[in-house]
């Protein structure tokens, strides 16, 4: 159990400068999508575009959050 905190503190340091480096946009979505937890639906709503396209921009920020932390691993 305390092995997954250490695990979830260091993945947050890994994961806080890839964050910096997005859009404020993007930084918006993400944060409206996981920290608000309104539908894709929603946040097309709010940024006046549908919902696929919604999908399709959380996709591509979460594969370069991820790709930014695959790098980063291989680094250590």
């Amino acid at each position: 159990m305390e092995e997954d905190g250490l695990r979830l503190v260091e993945d947050f340091h890994s994961l806080a400068p890839l964050m910096a480096e997005l859009s404020e946009r993007d930084r918006q979505i993400l944060h409206m999508r996981f920290v608000e937890e309104a539908t894709q639906a929603e946040i097309g709503e709010r940024l006046g575009c549908s919902q696929m396209h919604v999908s399709r921009l959380i996709k591509r920020i979460i594969a370069r959050l991820r790709e930014g932390m695959l790098g980063e691993l291989g680094c250590a």
